[in-house]
């Protein structure tokens, strides 16, 4: 892959969380992984042991199911200019394994797993 320079002129960020990636340069491989539970109580009173454990979920035992691989694929790209220019760019928040990259990336295999919970009074 023919590789250009990215030129970012600025770049406004609120919040990176939870294992989320922002990257300035290129980049050979990415494999950012996060795992969470996250709890909706009603009356909102949270205890330091609540008695929630990833062991007690499979969904964080499992083995990933990945796609198959993709077949390859011959490509031309004819290239006008040696970099990408970007003025400004402005997010919110990056989080749970994403990436945010400003150059190249060869490869990528990110990985969130998030159990949601609903804990009522009378239930």
């Amino acid at each position: 892959m023919q590789k250009r320079t990215a030129a970012v002129s600025k770049i406004n960020l609120n919040g990176l969380t939870y294992s989320a990636v922002f990257n300035i340069g290129d980049t050979t491989y990415a494999g950012p992984q996060s795992k969470g539970i996250a709890v909706q109580k009603e009356g909102a009173a949270f205890h330091e042991d609540d008695g929630i454990y990833f062991k007690d979920y499979s969904l964080f035992h499992r083995e990933a199911n990945w796609p198959p691989i993709a077949p390859t694929v011959e490509k031309n790209t004819v290239h006008h200019r040696d970099t990408i220019q970007v003025d400004s760019v402005r997010m919110i928040g990056v989080s749970q394994t994403a990436i945010f990259q400003v150059g190249s990336i060869d490869k990528v295999d990110s990985e969130a797993r998030i159990k949601h919970l609903r804990r009522y009074l009378n239930a």
